[in-house]
């Protein structure tokens, strides 16, 4: 599904990650809460859960709750999510597809919220930055192995192993031996900047690594294509799936 165009200014809620439920024009807001025991959106004020409006590019939510706190995921992004805690009234979204949760458990406790796309408001006028790192180089096909199920699943917290990577650009028709990738990922660690303190493990390297490719947008969905297929065991990611809370970038309001 297709997000709200720019023009018309609407935020569109749905409540099954496909179909939209309502649009809500720029301007006008909507109540969200618990019907039956399903969560319904609409203008009844019975619905006492929160509030959405729609505002300009992005939307605003609030927590009507006495207890407990609404999570909005970025579903287009590398895991973040804002908090809005319970009381908290017209906390700007600027994600342009999000999934808001209310509710930590199974059943019905979310819904998605695809709002207009952010248009450019000023035209570049500085210097390109240099080039960090080379997109056609073996070293970076190893960073977008690590960064690949996060990529495909904003949620996925486990990053993958150098034998792991391994045997995925060898499945992707790149022999690359265990050794050459710890290889790759010490010389990313230098190239990135980001000295291990005295004791870290391995694994810390991993980590940070792909913290810093996908929070700097180094590696990006688009570069998947250099690893061709899928990793053993996950597919690809669909729009309104993803999300467990390991590992994310929190802004907090």
């Amino acid at each position: 599904m297709s997000r709200a165009e720019p023009a018309a200014r609407s935020v569109l809620i749905s409540l099954d990650g496909r179909s939209p439920a309502l649009e809500l024009p720029e301007g006008d807001s909507v109540r969200f809460g618990w019907r039956a025991g399903e969560i319904t959106v609409g203008t009844d004020r019975a619905l006492t859960a929160g509030r959405i409006d729609a505002f300009g590019d992005y939307w605003l939510m609030s927590n009507c709750g006495a207890a407990g706190t609404y999570c909005v995921e970025n579903l287009e992004g590398a895991g973040e999510y804002v908090k809005v805690r319970a009381g908290r009234a017209r906390v700007p979204i600027p994600f342009e597809l999000s999934r808001v949760t209310l509710t930590v458990g199974a059943g019905s406790n979310s819904f998605t919220v695809f709002a207009p796309e952010h248009g450019a408001t000023v035209q570049p006028d500085g210097g390109a930055l240099p080039l960090l790192l080379d997109e056609q180089s073996r070293y970076f096909q190893v960073l977008v192995c690590l960064c690949e199920p996060r990529l495909r699943d904003c949620g996925a917290a486990a990053v993958p192993t150098p034998a792991q990577v391994s045997a995925r650009l060898s499945a992707a028709g790149v022999p690359l031996g265990r050794s050459a990738v710890n290889y790759h990922i010490d010389y990313l660690v230098k190239k990135l900047g980001s000295a291990p303190p005295r004791g870290m493990t391995r694994a810390w390297k991993r980590d940070t690594v792909v913290t810093l490719a996908l929070k700097f947008d180094l590696v990006r969905p688009e570069h998947l294509r250099l690893i061709p297929g899928r990793a053993p065991g996950r597919g690809a990611r669909r729009s309104g799936e993803g999300g467990g809370p390991a590992d994310r970038t929190v802004l907090q309001v």
